[in-house]
């Protein structure tokens, strides 16, 4: 096995920036001794991808990066005319840049990139990574695409072992899968009592009971599921508070703000807009909320949180459930479950005393299984295995 540095020529989804984006370029900085990294950015982009990379300091070129969409509506067919008509420049830039910067691996953390260059992929015979994040729902059609881009892949490392399920569900052969759970960074002594920050800020009691949920705000996030239990809870709790980050999306932006009206839970439940340190976001909560609908491939907010030294309530949701030990480090309810939530947000904000060793359990958790430094460890290792 070399010791020389792996160069790797890295393409990630880059329009926006989520948390598939910051776990990725926080991994590639942990790994910057063994790797050498150069990034392929979208030109369809906000600006807040090329802003991380400038930050740690990363090379990065740009091109066409689009997607094609099955949907026929005007905006996602303007999308993929957009990402057709792109193509022959996108398949010129990726050559050139395989040529310039000679890489041992190409690496991708999302499929659909990995699908729209599949064609130079069959004449490059450079080794391919796939870092899997959240795999199709195994229908026929996606078993067939998978089929069809999987064989040119000769690595990919899952997020958690439910994405490898369902890689194996989509007919992904067990032995070409490794699983590295994300990690994250541990803030050093993390304050053991919730800030005043938020409590200030809408003029809540101090004795206030924040819960916090934040991510991307879509529906299968399950926002409105936390909003109902918040409601419920509230009748036998009156500190009880929830507070949403994120940025402000439509159309649930919009409909939360109905439903909050419906509920009368102006004064209850406000937005923290965009937070640029995440700290700040869980420094002044009490308890992380993750009420998702839909299967987690990891949950990074989840980590995060208990990090922070935060309990965390969540939903079954996928990969998220191997970061909680349930009834330990937080609470695992079932999905769209409002009154079940409502519970177990009860149970922590009458009981101080759970509420203490959930704490101290969430943060010895990260620091055991997913911190950065584990995670970079056991990335590293992985992508020596292909080199």
């Amino acid at each position: 096995m070399s010791n020389a540095k792996l160069k790797l020529l890295v393409t990630i989804p880059s329009g926006f920036c989520f948390g598939l984006q910051e776990i990725s370029i926080k991994l590639f900085a942990k790994a910057g001794e063994q790797i050498n990294a150069h990034f392929l950015v979208t030109r369809w982009n906000d600006g807040e991808f090329t802003k991380m990379l400038d930050r740690y300091g990363f090379h990065y070129s740009y091109s066409w990066l689009g997607m094609f969409s099955r949907k026929l509506d005007r905006r996602n067919l303007q999308m993929s005319i957009h990402t057709l008509t792109k193509l022959p420049r996108l398949y010129i830039d990726f050559v050139r840049l395989c040529k310039r910067t000679k890489p041992d691996i190409l690496f991708f953390a999302n499929h659909h990139e990995l699908i729209l260059l599949l064609p130079v992929l069959w004449f490059t015979r450079i080794k391919v990574v796939c870092h899997m994040h959240d795999p199709s729902v195994p229908i026929p059609f996606q078993k067939f695409t998978f089929r069809w881009y999987s064989r040119s892949v000769d690595l990919f490392i899952a997020i958690s072992h439910d994405v490898k399920k369902r890689l194996v569900e989509l007919g992904c052969k067990e032995d070409k899968i490794s699983v590295v759970h994300n990690g994250v960074e541990l803030p050093i002594n993390p304050p053991r009592q919730r800030n005043t920050t938020f409590v200030d800020k809408f003029s809540w009691p101090v004795n206030s009971f924040i819960l916090g949920i934040t991510g991307q705000m879509t529906s299968t996030k399950g926002h409105e599921d936390l909003v109902a239990a918040v409601a419920v809870a509230l009748e036998q709790d009156p500190r009880v508070r929830l507070i949403i980050g994120g940025k402000k999306l439509e159309p649930l932006f919009g409909a939360l703000m109905k439903l909050i009206e419906a509920r009368n839970l102006q004064d209850i439940v406000a937005f923290s807009d965009w937070v640029e340190n995440v700290g700040d976001f869980y420094e002044a909560i009490d308890v992380f909320v993750l009420a998702s609908r839909h299967d987690e491939g990891y949950g990074l907010v989840v980590a995060e949180s208990m990090a922070y030294g935060k309990p965390v309530i969540i939903t079954r949701s996928g990969g998220a459930t191997e970061i909680v030990e349930d009834g330990r480090s937080g609470f695992i309810v079932p999905k769209q479950n409002p009154d079940t939530l409502a519970e177990k947000i009860l149970t922590l904000s009458s009981n101080e005393d759970i509420l203490a060793q959930f704490r101290i359990a969430a943060r010895a958790r990260i620091e055991r299984e997913f911190s950065i430094q584990l995670a970079s460890d056991r990335f590293i290792t992985q992508l020596r295995t292909v080199e």
